[in-house]
């Protein structure tokens, strides 16, 4: 039985025809609840203009991909309605004048420790769960993901834009959140008490508000037995994030079937490598910590596929899987899809494009094609 996963995405609604952010009205995500979304639920995020959906626990790439299309499109009926648009870009194009926090006693918490940060929040991610049995196994997959961090992030940079310009980075999400203080690269962990030495030292320095701001790219969930994969912006398009997701599998199941024992990098070129890919995304030359030297996209996602191509196809996943790889090789990832919008038309032209590609594939294809 392939191991299970679930998938966050987290989007921005906005006003189509000024491109500018817009809240959340009162009442829409409440009236989705009732709604049938297989398994998946929408909920509010930090910001006032952003929404989250969670799917359900999913073994295959098809559970997955219906889920996340139920949950965008019933979305995109509701703001429809409300004359917005819900875009799953990793930032928007432009910052509003003021910042509004959600509901809820958490949320309120993070602004008043981080007022700054909070601000300027304006980023939307994939996050990606992988089941691990137990703690160990998931320090394990975590050491095995840690070269892989910047390859991830460099095929699901999405967010090129910021406050009206060109930022000169595919993923400035990824560099935006740099800025909170555990974040980038994970350590090696050489074993539990060596995790919990570090988690106990880290909460104790006043730095973290709690256990949920250990940020790393790839961190071991505090509410559910998996490791969650941090490291794309939020995908144009919900089989994007399924590919992602399932090459995440792929690689983790790849890593612990090997003995859950990863090549040695040093920490800080892994950590140029994350910058660098933030930087390049897919397109041009990318900097390899473990080779160190810079590759081509096409290398990179050639060293993907050699090493976890044979769970991929265990998991059934290897044509989803190509085909996607195929496809972003072709017309680019988000960040280049982006940027060909805003040069065609600023930021008008990326709300129309990204919101076509919001629900690009319908349930009813989906259901037809299996």
């Amino acid at each position: 039985m392939p191991r299970t996963f679930g998938i966050e995405e987290e989007f921005f609604l906005v006003n189509p025809q000024t491109a500018t952010l817009a809240t959340v009205p009162p009442g829409l995500l409440g009236d989705l609840q009732g709604e049938n979304l297989a398994g998946a639920t929408l909920v509010p995020e930090l910001l006032r203009p952003q929404v989250e959906l969670v799917s359900g626990i999913c073994t295959r790439a098809s559970d997955a991909l219906e889920s996340l299309l139920l949950g965008r499109q019933k979305l995109q009926e509701a703001c429809a309605g409300a004359g917005l648009a819900a875009v799953a870009t990793g930032t928007p194009p432009f910052l509003p004048g003021a910042t509004e926090v959600s509901e809820g006693q958490r949320y309120e918490d993070i602004r008043q420790f981080v007022p700054g940060i909070v601000r300027e929040h304006y980023i939307n991610g994939l996050h990606i769960h992988v089941h691990i049995p137990d703690a160990p196994t998931g320090l394990q997959a975590m050491n095995v993901l840690r070269p892989w961090l910047p390859a991830l992030t460099a095929i699901g940079a999405n967010s090129p834009v910021w406050n009206g310009e060109l930022s000169g980075f595919e993923s400035w999400r990824m560099v935006h959140y740099r800025r909170w203080s555990v974040t980038g690269v994970p350590p090696a962990f050489d074993s539990m008490e060596h995790y919990q030495r570090m988690r106990r030292i880290m909460l104790d320095s006043g730095a973290l508000l709690d256990a949920g701001h250990i940020g790393w790219a790839v961190r071991l969930s505090e509410r559910n037995p998996t490791i969650e994969v941090r490291t794309a912006d939020g995908q144009l398009t919900a089989d994007e994030s399924v590919a992602i997701a399932m090459l995440v599998r792929a690689l983790v199941d790849t890593g612990l079937a090997q003995g859950g024992v990863a090549k040695t990098v040093e920490d800080r070129l892994l950590d140029l490598g994350l910058w660098h890919a933030s930087k390049m995304g897919l397109s041009g030359p990318l900097f390899d910590a473990g080779t160190e030297t810079r590759l081509e996209p096409e290398q990179v996602l050639g060293q993907l596929l050699d090493y976890a191509g044979e769970h991929l196809a265990d998991n059934g996943d290897l044509d989803f899987v190509q085909n996607y790889f195929a496809r972003i090789t072709s017309v680019g990832n988000g960040a280049q899809r982006q940027r060909a919008s805003w040069a065609r038309g600023g930021g008008t032209a990326l709300v129309h494009d990204a919101q076509q590609e919001f629900a690009r594939e319908t349930i009813s294809e989906l259901r037809s094609n299996p």
